[in-house]
């Protein structure tokens, strides 16, 4: 077997372990989660940026999800003036982390982090971490 057909063979299989890996899959979902929800954001849509957090699926008082509307408008304006903008939002890569209950072998939580970057206008980029939780199937901004 040449050297190219060890490399295709390993990269193959490289790739149909990692599509069977829960963990991986779950990874990429809490990247283009969180991706998604930022790009509401960057759009202004910040309706549906605090609809991703987890607090949305509560119950939540009027008055208290204005106020996460507000706040994530005033961050897009302090974005806008220090860097003219955000222009992309990338996923770089993410941990998922499951928290077992003690003494026992359910889960009581799964969180993750993803991390982001955020290019701006003036040709600037930040990586930024995002917190996440998945709740009902669904993973939410916490």
């Amino acid at each position: 077997m040449s050297k190219c057909s060890v490399l295709a063979v390993s990269f193959l299989s490289l790739i149909g372990m990692s599509a069977c890996s829960p963990e991986i899959k779950q990874e990429e979902r809490v990247m283009a989660t969180a991706q998604k929800y930022y790009e509401h954001l960057v759009n202004g849509d910040y309706n549906s940026f605090v609809d991703g957090t987890v607090n949305s699926q509560d119950t939540l008082p009027a008055n208290y999800r204005e106020q996460l509307v507000l706040n994530a408008k005033m961050y897009m304006e302090r974005m806008q003036n220090e860097h003219q903008g955000i222009k992309s939002v990338k996923a770089i890569r993410a941990q998922v982390d499951t928290i077992k209950a003690h003494n026992s072998d359910e889960i009581e939580s799964i969180t993750a982090r993803a991390f982001l970057s955020l290019g701006f206008v003036d040709s600037t980029k930040e990586e930024i971490l995002v917190p996440m939780v998945l709740k009902n199937d669904v993973w939410y901004l916490r």
